[in-house]
């Protein structure tokens, strides 16, 4: 079985990316950039944040987490790769944001029916990914340390929940549902969006919104609770389809749809990665520690939060109201 593991970014204008991890920052000043002066990793990103600025939206997409597949032919290497500590992102949902038009202790999310069918791996067969991307949802909202609610919405069928794509046929509207699952989307898109190779090595992604205000010196991202971060506008989450996927897959080939679910939406609801990821050189298997469904890398099949998740989850919506 091939690990998954985090790929080394390249330091962006303004913010630099601290050791081995999947996210990618362009908040801050750097939104007033062109394409030309990131990375290519970032261009389409940034150029998304123009097209939001030249309508006047009142958010801009902050960042994007992703997992990505250990090429075969990578070489041992350090035995410790990745010591990720970030627990917690740096945005927040606000309770009962009324720019989010919901009651106080609910985030909603929503799954955009005709891209829920991913990829068996056998021919032309599909399996439906709705049932193991409601069943991870459940899984968070199942933590008794909360009142938070997560509520499913169903979207108008004329509606592509997207801010980062636009589909023929559809109206794009991103606002209906706090957290979007978009589907599984061609690897060429991935190429695309997060730069080339991403379709043969990116497993799924979440892209973070957060509000703020268009102001002479750029965009301002906003704090309404003055808890020291962004506030979280919405989540757009896709998956791979380059990738064969089973409803009962394992860590690859076929991957679990349950397993890479509970992480993205880790992610959606504001969970950082965390661990230390090792590998035995004299046997080449990869390690974490501890282990999480936030790890950095996707080692098998996870279906429920333990220890380190459950704490992370806890202590960021323990305050909720009820």
């Amino acid at each position: 079985m091939l690990p998954r593991f985090p790929r080394q970014l390249a330091p962006l204008a303004l913010v630099a990316a601290a050791c081995a991890t999947d996210q990618t920052n362009i908040t801050g000043p750097g939104l007033a950039l062109s394409a030309a002066d990131v990375p290519a990793l970032n261009a389409y990103l940034v150029a998304v944040n123009h097209a939001l600025d030249a309508n006047g939206a009142n958010y801009r997409v902050a960042r994007a987490e992703y997992l990505v597949a250990r090429e075969p032919g990578d070489p041992a290497g350090q035995t410790v790769f990745a010591i990720e500590r970030e627990m917690r992102l740096d945005s927040r949902w606000v309770p009962g944001d009324p720019r989010r038009a919901t009651s106080g202790n609910v985030i909603r999310y929503a799954h955009f029916a005709p891209l829920m069918w991913a990829n068996a791996g056998t021919g032309t067969a599909r399996v439906n990914a709705t049932p193991a991307v409601e069943a991870s949802f459940r899984t968070w909202d199942s933590r008794t340390c909360t009142t938070l609610d997560l509520q499913r919405v169903t979207l108008p069928g004329t509606v592509l929940p997207s801010s980062m794509l636009a589909v023929a046929g559809f109206t794009n509207n991103p606002l209906l549902a706090d957290i979007n699952t978009l589907g599984f989307l061609p690897g060429s898109i991935f190429d695309a969006v997060l730069g080339p190779g991403a379709s043969t090595n990116v497993l799924g992604a979440t892209f973070t919104f957060v509000w703020g205000t268009n102001t002479a010196a750029g965009f301002e991202p906003s704090d309404i609770d003055e808890d020291g971060r962004d506030d979280t506008a919405f989540k757009e989450v896709w998956y791979n389809d380059t990738f064969a996927w089973a409803l009962a897959g394992g860590g690859i080939d076929p991957v679990d749809i349950e397993t890479v679910a509970l992480h993205e939406n880790g992610h959606a609801l504001e969970l950082g990665h965390f661990g230390a990821l090792f590998r035995t050189d004299a046997n080449g298997k990869v390690h974490s520690s501890p282990r999480a469904v936030m790890n950095a890398a996707v080692l098998g099949r996870l279906r429920a939060p333990l220890g380190t998740d459950v704490a992370a989850y806890c202590g960021t919506f323990a305050s909720w109201p009820g």
